[in-house]
């Protein structure tokens, strides 16, 4: 049976909304992470029919508050999407220490801290599901990007970890790789001269995300790398 309830983060952002409109679409019950007040109050007019938290997932503190409330008010969790994430390009040189801390903070920090906060539940119940996304950077490293690639690759390393602590035990732990730039507003002002046509779309992103949910424990998909069309 595909699991009905699902805490979403960084569901303020781009991506998240087309997630949230592929779990609508398969009727699921959802709690949307919001990073700040602002933040939730527009999620709760854009979506009155979902559980809203807020907090920055990056304090362990307001992180365990937050997903704390919202398996109280779904009652139980099966999934935790970590959508929650940013991206910063500098040169090594350039790139400071707290330019470092902000990616590790944004990309890494909220997904642990989040994924720490509905485990304990989930191991009880002996089921349940936690992705996160990675990126080609992760694997392959990239010029200019280096703190952003190195908070990737901590998030992979960690979740990889986690997979083999908790997959015994019934909770399943899935990494999707977007291989490319993601067909989102944002993207589209941040590089005006790129052509979006060679870009990720980010229904098809959110499908497979939805996809590797609802797999049976005789045939799930640890991970999955999604490229555009060449």
């Amino acid at each position: 049976m595909s699991p009905r309830t699902a805490i979403i983060t960084g569901a303020g952002g781009a991506l998240a909304s087309h997630l949230i409109r592929a779990c609508q679409g398969a009727a699921w019950n959802l709690a949307l992470a919001a990073y700040d007040d602002s933040e939730a109050q527009r999620l709760r007019h854009e979506h009155a029919d979902c559980v809203i938290v807020q907090g920055d997932l990056a304090d362990p503190e307001r992180a365990a508050a937050a997903l704390g409330q919202a398996v109280s008010e779904l009652g139980t969790v099966d999934c935790l999407f970590n959508i929650a994430g940013g991206f910063d390009m500098a040169d090594a040189l350039d790139t400071r220490p707290e330019d470092l801390e902000a990616q590790l903070s944004i990309n890494f920090r909220s997904a642990f801290n989040a994924s720490r906060a509905v485990l304990p539940a989930m191991l009880d119940r002996g089921r349940g599901f936690i992705l996160g996304v990675g990126a080609a950077a992760a694997i392959e490293g990239g010029a200019g990007m280096g703190a952003y690639a190195s908070s990737k690759a901590a998030l992979v390393a960690w979740l990889k970890s986690l997979r083999q602590e908790v997959a015994p035990k019934g909770v399943d732990v899935a990494i999707v790789y977007p291989m490319s730039a993601i067909n989102t507003p944002g993207n589209r002002k941040a590089m005006p001269d790129a052509d979006p046509a060679d870009w990720i779309d980010a229904d098809e992103l959110a499908t497979t995300m939805l996809y590797l949910a609802t797999r049976s424990r005789s045939g799930r998909i640890d991970e999955v790398r999604v490229y555009p069309r060449p």
